[in-house]
C-alpha cells in the first residue's frame, strides 16, 4: 500500500539523520527525491546514498529567500512538487535561566520559522498536486522531561500547531498536513547524549521504553513515508508518536 511512485518528495534537513532515512525509504518506494541542507561537504555523499536522480540543493531553511529557491530548485527539477518533509532542526540544551535571546532565536528560526517559510513557498505546488506535508516534530512537544531544551520543546509545540493550521486551512484545496514525534533516537543531533552513556545507562533508556529498544532513523522514516502515501489519504492534522510507547507511560 506504501508507495510513492513518480511522487517529488522535497527532506529539508536530508544530509543526515531522520531526513536521509526518509529520502533513502522515499526513493526506495518510487519517489523522486530532493534533501536540503545547510553543508555543501554533506550534500553529495548523502544524494549519492539516496540514489540514482536524486538532488542534493544547499539552503537555509530559515532565510526566506534561500527557502524560496529551494523549492523553485525542486520544481525546476522535476516540474512539480508533492511531498514537502520539514525535518531540518537544531537544539540547544539550557534550561530557561540560563538561555539567552540569540540562542532561543536561532532554535525558533531554523525548527519553526523554516518550516513555515518552507510550507508558504510549496503551499501553490502542492494545491496543484494536491499533495502534502509531513512536519518532523518530537515527544518534547507533546511532555517535558528535563526541562533542559525549552527553545527545541517550544519549537516543536509550534511545529504541530502550524500542522494543524495547514491542515484546516489547505484540506478542503486537498492537501493534507501531519506530524511526527519521535521519541529519542540515536542522531547526530543527540550525539553529545548517547555517546556519553554507559552500557549500563543505554540499558537503563531501553528499559524505560514498553518496546524496550530505542528507536531507529528508519522508524521515524517509515512513519513519514506513511504519512506521506496514498495508505494515509484520509489521514490529516495528527501528530504521531514514533516513539517505542515512551509517551503512553
Amino acid at each position: 500500500m506504501v508507495r510513492l511512485d513518480d511522487r517529488v518528495v522535497l527532506v529539508t534537513g536530508g544530509t543526515a539523520g531522520f531526513g536521509l532515512a526518509t529520502a533513502r525509504l522515499a526513493a526506495s518506494v518510487g519517489a523522486r527525491v530532493v534533501i536540503a541542507g545547510r553543508r555543501e561537504d554533506r550534500g553529495g555523499a548523502a544524494a549519492q546514498a539516496v540514489g540514482a536522480g536524486c538532488v542534493f540543493v544547499r539552503a537555509d531553511v530559515a532565510a526566506d529567500g534561500d527557502a524560496r529557491r529551494l523549492v523553485e530548485a525542486s520544481v525546476e527539477r522535476f516540474g512539480r512538487l508533492d511531498v514537502l518533509v520539514n525535518n531540518a532542526g537544531i537544539i540547544r540544551r539550557l534550561p530557561v535561566a540560563d538561555e539567552d535571546a540569540a540562542g532561543w532565536d536561532a532554535v525558533l528560526a531554523v525548527n519553526l520559522r523554516g518550516a513555515f517559510l518552507c510550507s508558504r513557498h510549496a503551499l501553490p505546488h502542492l494545491v496543484a498536486a494536491r499533495g502534502n506535508i509531513v512536519n518532523v516534530a518530537s515527544v518534547l512537544a507533546l511532555q517535558t522531561q528535563t526541562g533542559m531544551t525549552p527553545a527545541y520543546d517550544a519549537s516543536k509545540a509550534g511545529l504541530l500547531a502550524l500542522t494543524r493550521a495547514l491542515a484546516v486551512r489547505y484540506g478542503p484545496e486537498g492537501v493534507r498536513a501531519n506530524a511526527v514525534c519521535p521519541g529519542f533516537v540515536c542522531t547526530d543531533l543527540n550525539r553529545d547524549v548517547w555517546t556519553a552513556w554507559t552500557e549500563e545507562q543505554r540499558r537503563a533508556a531501553e528499559a524505560r521504553l514498553p518496546l524496550r529498544r530505542l528507536g531507529t532513523a528508519d522508524d521515524v522514516a517509515r512513519a513519514v513515508v506513511f504519512l506521506a502515501s496514498d495508505a494515509a489519504a484520509w489521514i490529516t492534522g495528527v501528530a504521531l508518536p514514533v516513539d517505542g510507547g515512551a509517551t503512553a507511560t
